[in-house]
């Protein structure tokens, strides 16, 4: 066992986080400018919400790799304290700059928000939370729950209690797919407890258990990745003309980015193992930035809107791609040399509220 960080994991925790941002930041591009011709903000509109799965991938691996030869206890119930330290800490200083932005802007503020259920991460409307994407913090909140029972059991039987978890999840959601099942009664099981995001958090937890003892072929899986997200971008932009971020889509978006951050993250890993270390500074710093740049960057985008720097920008100036780059950029460097919160996350659609989750 091993707490030391995982350098490759941080370049691609670095990635996720900037993909989720450029993701934000393509539908302020899309509200800005009505005739999208834009390479770069059409291609992370199609592929950049697939950050939250990679973290979900991340998630399982990390936390298998770094707690699969404890036997004891006490190590359990650290485990427990360190990860909700890890949480709360690094989300409550961006809660409490939420409150103060909607405090100084009202017109920010949903009817229906939950400040409450919003501190402790309790509130399953992702439409009632302050910070809407802190929805996937509840995720990982609930994957260290299992988790920790997963501790709980002996060492021989926690990788059949992972494959029985999936099975589980997996017979769940083909009877909800077969019944056209639409209830509210299912919607907790459905959208939370069974939910298909599950899945990549245990395919992290099982990955990890056959790098364990495996090489990967990283050449291979590299070509594979990229040949998965051209067709992920041909399938949303021709074949459905929607995005996968629907959440009636979830499936396909769990299969399709699922499987692409389950091959990143071996092809990450496997180079590591092998000696080669990819951007060492850079993923240092934006990897440790990474839960920061995901929290605090709609919030960013909240204070362009509300300022009149978006409508500044659609009106007065002929190179909004500029202008925008310049507030990514400017995102992201606030944080740099923060050292390394390591992030959990996901993020949505900006259309209804600027804090907003995807």
């Amino acid at each position: 066992m091993t707490d030391k960080p995982i350098i490759n994991i941080q370049l691609l925790r670095a990635f996720a986080a900037l993909a989720v941002l450029f993701y934000h930041f393509s539908i302020q591009y899309q509200l800005i400018v009505p005739v999208h011709n834009n390479f770069f903000f059409e291609l992370f509109n199609w592929i950049g919400y697939a950050g939250v799965d990679f973290f979900f991938v991340i998630s399982g691996y990390i936390m298998w790799v770094t707690t699969h030869r404890r036997t004891t206890n006490k190590p359990v119930w650290n485990f427990v304290y360190k990860r909700l330290c890890r949480i709360y800490l690094g989300y409550w200083p961006y809660f409490l700059l939420a409150v103060l932005i909607i405090t100084c802007y009202p017109q920010l503020r949903s009817p229906s928000m939950n400040l409450w259920g919003s501190f402790w991460l309790t509130e399953l409307n992702t439409n009632q939370l302050l910070i809407q994407v802190a929805w996937t913090l509840q995720f990982e909140l609930y994957f260290y729950t299992l988790f920790t029972l997963l501790l709980l059991f002996p060492e021989k039987l926690k990788l059949p209690a992972v494959w029985l978890a999936v099975i589980i999840i997996t017979v769940y959601q083909i009877f909800i797919y077969s019944s056209k099942t639409n209830s509210s009664s299912v919607g907790l099981l459905q959208n939370f407890l069974l939910s298909p995001y599950c899945l990549q958090f245990f395919a992290g937890c099982l990955l990890a258990k056959y790098l364990s003892r495996h090489q990967f072929p990283w050449k291979l899986g590299l070509m594979a990745f990229v040949l998965l997200m051209g067709f992920a971008v041909y399938y949303q932009s021709s074949m459905m003309q929607q995005s996968l971020i629907d959440g009636a889509l979830i499936i396909p978006r769990v299969l399709i980015f699922g499987t692409a951050a389950c091959l990143l993250l071996a092809c990450f890993v496997e180079l590591e193992k092998r000696g080669t270390i990819l951007m060492r500074r850079t993923a240092l710093i934006l990897g440790g930035s990474s839960y920061s740049i995901y929290l605090s960057h709609t919030l960013a985008i909240a204070l362009i809107y509300v300022t009149g720097l978006q409508n500044w920008i659609q009106t007065q100036t002929t190179q909004p791609f500029v202008w925008l780059g310049l507030l990514m950029a400017l995102t992201m460097l606030q944080y740099l040399g923060e050292g390394g919160c390591p992030l959990s996350p996901q993020t949505a659609h900006i259309q209804s509220s600027y804090f907003c989750g995807a």
